[in-house]
């Protein structure tokens, strides 16, 4: 099945994440024994404009796969080469007077590009690794495919192994720099390059690099076997499918089925508090109004209920689509469905708010109360072009449940999850709405 092999070919291009990032500066490391320094920078420029145009098609494809490594290593060859150039300036012959410890550089012998590259690299995965989901790439991620719920398997895979790979980074990154700063100020002469200094600078980081693979091959093969064992085997049962979620809403509150845990936590420690009416269906491209409707007539035993598209989940979940649905039930309609659902409550905005922050919700659920309200104090706020509606510097607009049904928002345009980012009010709007459109290819 197609889903199958989707979520087969995203195990494995983990892998290839890995290699592909580490390897550019792998090549830059070796190359450095051939080019002379002055080209290196252009070298390491050339090797982040390819991981650039490698991150960029993934970003158009169906299912895109979990690039961050190589966006990460984009970074640590913008400043290795910015630092290679600086080096040179600072040792050029028209800085006689000027240069950067005249008496000990061999022109004779290549640049340790190590010596540079590791402290960069140690900062840079440092910075994306404390940071985790905050930096801008997996932000532009989840705005464009949706949260890691909303993209099942793959979205929690990417999400744990994005992580691990950063740290790995982090860790290879440290080892690297301490033997090779170590054996620079205890054993380095830069009268001549012999066998030695090879090894410590380019063969032996090498070596670990291809240890590095051989493990992250052995790891994700054993992930592909978990996936076979214990998550194909359901997917395939379930077959492929669409699921349909409605978010059912009455005057000011939101109905949401209590958990498990509730009854018995030894039983159900997992339960989490979550819409009350959902299904998985074959599947499905589009979902006209009309359909979704009736499906969610025949779920809730409720007949001419007030349903409204909301927003649609189409790419980047290997395993299905997802269409979300806005519920407005009247007083009696939502008698009628308590005397049949005994499981179900109604909260308010505030309660949510604090099932949401205790993670007690689940994790699609929190998603979609997140984008719904994301969205529409954006558009209380902003035009869609960033600007403000009122000139109030940071108003902060007020938000109810029961004024969601009277309001005119398309919650499927993903724009105005970009201007909740990136507005009049953040600081350099107009540059980073440049370097979002023309440089990292994301925002409209």
């Amino acid at each position: 099945m197609q889903h199958t092999a989707d979520n087969g070919r995203g195990i494995f291009m983990l892998w290839f994440s890995w290699f592909a990032g580490t390897a550019a500066e792998v090549i830059l490391v070796v190359t450095s024994l051939w080019v002379n320094t002055l080209y290196l920078p252009f070298l390491a420029w050339g090797l982040q404009i390819a991981l650039f145009l490698l991150i960029k098609n993934n970003r158009r494809s169906r299912v895109p796969y979990c690039y961050l490594l190589p966006f990460v290593m984009s970074r640590v060859l913008f400043w290795t080469g910015v630092g290679i150039a600086v080096f040179n300036f600072l040792t050029a012959d028209f800085m006689s007077g000027y240069k950067l410890l005249p008496g000990n550089i061999n022109p004779e012998t290549p640049f340790l590009v190590p010596l540079l590259a590791c402290p960069i690299t140690l900062a840079i995965a440092g910075w994306g690794y404390f940071h985790r989901h905050a930096i801008s790439f997996c932000r532009d991620c989840r705005l464009r495919h949706g949260s890691p719920a909303e993209r099942g398997f793959l979205g929690v895979l990417f999400t744990q192994e994005g992580h691990y790979q950063v740290g790995m980074l982090c860790i290879v990154s440290f080892i690297f720099n301490t033997v090779c700063w170590g054996y620079f100020f205890l054993f380095y002469d830069n009268s001549e390059f012999i066998n030695q200094d090879r090894f410590a600078f380019v063969y032996g980081p090498s070596l670990l690099w291809v240890a590095s693979l051989i493990y992250l091959a052995a790891r994700y093969l054993g992930i592909w076997g978990y996936y076979c064992q214990n998550v194909e085997g359901s997917l395939i049962r379930q077959g492929s499918s669409t699921r349909i979620r409605f978010i059912m809403i009455c005057d000011d509150r939101v109905a949401l089925t209590i958990p498990e845990t509730a009854i018995d936590r030894a039983i159900y420690p997992d339960s989490k508090y979550d819409t009350p009416i959902s299904a998985f269906i074959y599947k499905r491209e589009r979902m006209p109004l009309h359909t979704a409707a009736q499906y969610f007539d025949d779920l809730s035993g409720l007949k001419n209920v007030d349903v409204r598209p909301m927003y649609a989940n189409l790419d980047g979940n290997a395993d299905c689509n997802i269409f979300h649905f806005l519920c407005y039930l009247t007083p009696e309609q939502r008698t009628t469905f308590d005397d049949s659902h005994p499981d179900c409550q109604w909260y308010s905005l505030h309660e949510l708010a604090d099932l949401i922050n205790n993670h007690q919700v689940a994790p699609l659920f929190a998603a979609e109360v997140i984008r719904l309200h994301t969205i529409a104090t954006t558009w209380k706020t902003y035009t869609l072009d960033g600007r403000r509606r009122y000139k109030i510097k940071n108003y902060k607009p007020t938000f109810r449940i029961a004024d969601i049904k009277d309001w005119d928002v398309d919650y499927n345009d993903s724009r105005w999850l970009y201007v909740a980012e990136n507005n009049q009010d953040t600081p350099f709007y107009r540059l980073r709405k440049f370097w979002r459109r023309y440089v990292n290819g994301v925002g409209q």
